[in-house]
């Protein structure tokens, strides 16, 4: 390494620390205070949203049965809109399939469901509530809970369920992150009925959206297109290419890949995970560069 190369190395580290040097109103060099710039900040801040979505997946979870999911996408009288409200209904439930308020063991009350649902209008969530009633997806019944009565709602057990379970056509839903993105400003309720849409195709354990997602053989499983995204929801290309791009917490919901001229696409595990539980390699996907905040 030359002599001049040192030199300018030198004076390098002599401004940083010039630039970190605090003098006080005495002229003396204080060595205990720290200056924090504002890029300091900004790093430590991305660094903070990092690790708190990479911790995500600790959340308590709901199971989704994928086969019932598939019928629910299927029903005619039902848009994007209403599965994404179905979807969020479901991040509410306890272990008895009662829609509950968060940090309690209280049932919601309608207005409390549309307040989950973010629906203001009472004519609004009434008619959610109602259809889905009609339906079949849910239902009410008295409970009895600290000696009081109450009117409650119920998501039916065929759809989801709290706790434990052997079947793998099944499909975790880590419940704070769901509605952190559902919370998100600029998240319609159709995003997250776009997600509703595709959950019944991902992949056990690699969580790959696929056409045969029971098929462990990644060989036969065959990787779905955004061509077939829009041929199993219904919904238009700009529509589709719009959903695909949603973010949690500046993380991507869906990571894509490129396979030759195919594209690959990937649900995000803090949100979904098919299998016990997600994998550092499966999370590096998201957190890498291209994927990341």
């Amino acid at each position: 390494m030359s002599v001049l190369s040192e030199m300018n190395k030198a004076e390098q580290r002599i401004r940083a620390k010039e630039v970190f040097t605090v003098v006080d109103a005495d002229g003396q060099i204080r060595e205990d205070v720290k200056v924090i710039t504002p890029e300091m900040k900004e790093a430590y801040k991305k660094r903070t949203e990092l690790e708190a979505y990479k911790n995500r997946t600790d959340n308590p979870f709901t199971i989704v049965n994928m086969e019932a999911s598939k019928e629910v996408t299927a029903i005619e009288e039902l848009n994007t809109k209403e599965l994404g409200y179905f979807l969020i209904l479901q991040s509410y439930v306890d272990y008895s399939n009662m829609i509950k308020k968060a940090n309690t063991t209280l049932p919601m009350t309608e207005k409390e469901i549309g307040e989950a649902l973010k629906l203001k209008d009472k004519r609004a969530y009434s008619k959610v509530i109602e259809k889905f009633i009609t339906l079949g997806l849910m239902y009410k019944e008295s409970v009895t809970l600290y000696s009081k009565e109450y009117q409650a709602f119920f998501v039916d057990k065929k759809y989801c369920f709290r706790g434990s379970n052997r079947s793998d056509k099944v499909v975790k839903m880590f419940i704070t992150s769901v509605q952190e993105l559902y919370n998100q400003d600029g998240i319609k309720p159709a995003d997250i009925g776009f997600l509703f849409m595709v959950l019944p195709y991902m992949h056990y354990e690699s969580n790959h959206l696929v056409k045969h997602p029971y098929e462990r053989d990644y060989a036969k499983a065959e990787a779905i297109s955004q061509k077939d995204i829009v041929e199993i929801t219904g919904l238009d290309e700009k529509k589709v290419k719009k959903h695909l791009k949603m973010k949690l917490s500046g993380v991507h919901v869906f990571a894509t890949f490129r396979a030759g001229r195919n594209s690959v696409y990937k649900v995000n595990p803090s949100l979904f995970f098919r299998g016990v539980m997600p994998d550092e390699k499966l999370k590096a996907d998201f957190i890498l560069t291209g994927q990341s905040l």
